[in-house]
C-alpha cells in the first residue's frame, strides 16, 4: 500500500522482487493520482494519469506485481481518511494478503502528509480489517471468510528490525525505477539509483551480503496497546 505510484518500489523493491520471484502473489494499491511530481506540465490531468498508470505498469511487470489498484486521490491535496480507511479495508477483504507493505507513518520530520495518512489508514486498517460491524462494499463484505494477516513491514522507516537481503533482486528494482520517467528526468533517475546504491550498501554493512533494505517488521498485535515492550 503505497501513497505514491513509486513508493514501494524505492522503499522496498528489491525486497518485492524477491518474494514475487519466489512465488508470492504480489498486489499494489496506489492511494494519490500522484500528478503533482508531473514534470511535463503541458500535459492534462488525465494524459498524466494515463501515462503515471503505464509507467508503474512496466515497473511492476520488472518487479513482478500480480495486480495494480489506483485510488486516485488527489496528490498532496484534500481526502477524507475514514473514506480512505474503509477502501483499503475493502481491499484487503477482496485480496485477503498474509503480509502488508507500507510507509512509516511515524518517521520523524515527515512533512508530506500523504506519507502519514496513508501509513496510518493502512496500519489502522490491517487492525481493524476482521471487524464485520466496519461495512465496506456490501458484495465483498457478503463475500469475504475472515482470515489472518500475518504481519506488516514499513518502509522509509528510522527505526528498522530487519535488513532484507537483495543482493539477487536489487537489478530488478533498478531497472524498475527506469520506468519512472513522468516525474524524473534520465540524469534524476540516475541520481536516485546512485542514491539509492549507497544507501542499500550502509544498510548491508554489518550483514553477510552487500545490498540491502532497511524494514520495521511487525505482528498485527504490536498496532494496539502494545504489550510487547521489545518493539
Amino acid at each position: 500500500m503505497q501513497p505514491h505510484y513509486d513508493d514501494n518500489d524505492l522503499g522496498a523493491g528489491g525486497t518485492i522482487a524477491a518474494l514475487a520471484a519466489a512465488g508470492a502473489e504480489v498486489h499494489y494499491l496506489t492511494v494519490t493520482d500522484d500528478l503533482v511530481g508531473v514534470l511535463d506540465a503541458s500535459l492534462s490531468d488525465d494524459e498524466a494519469r494515463a501515462r503515471l498508470h503505464a509507467e508503474q505498469e512496466e515497473a511492476g511487470a520488472e518487479i513482478g506485481v500480480t495486480s495494480q489498484t489506483w485510488l486516485d486521490y488527489p496528490d498532496a491535496g484534500e481526502y477524507g481518511y475514514f473514506e480512505l480507511r474503509t477502501r483499503i479495508i475493502r481491499r484487503i477483504r477482496e485480496v485477503r494478503p498474509d503480509f502488508v507493505l507500507t510507509v512509516d507513518p511515524d518517521l520523524p520530520y515527515e512533512a508530506h502528509r500523504d506519507h502519514l495518512v496513508v501509513g496510518r489508514a493502512a496500519s489502522e486498517s490491517i487492525l481493524m480489517y476482521r471487524f464485520a460491524r466496519i461495512a465496506t462494499d456490501p458484495q465483498v463484505d457478503r463475500a469475504y471468510e475472515p482470515h489472518e494477516i500475518r504481519g506488516l513491514a514499513y518502509y522509509f522507516t528510522a527505526r528498522p528490525n530487519t535488513v532484507f537481503d537483495i543482493d539477487a533482486s536489487r537489478q530488478v528494482k533498478h531497472r524498475a525505477i527506469g520506468a519512472y520517467r513522468s516525474q524524473f528526468t534520465p540524469e534524476g533517475i540516475d541520481a536516485l539509483r546512485r542514491g539509492l546504491e549507497a544507501q542499500e550498501r550502509r544498510w548491508a554493512a554489518d550483514e553477510a551480503f552487500d545490498h540491502g533494505e532497511a524494514l520495521l517488521v511487525l505482528a498485527r498485535s504490536h498496532l494496539h496497546v502494545n504489550l510487547d515492550s521489545r518493539v
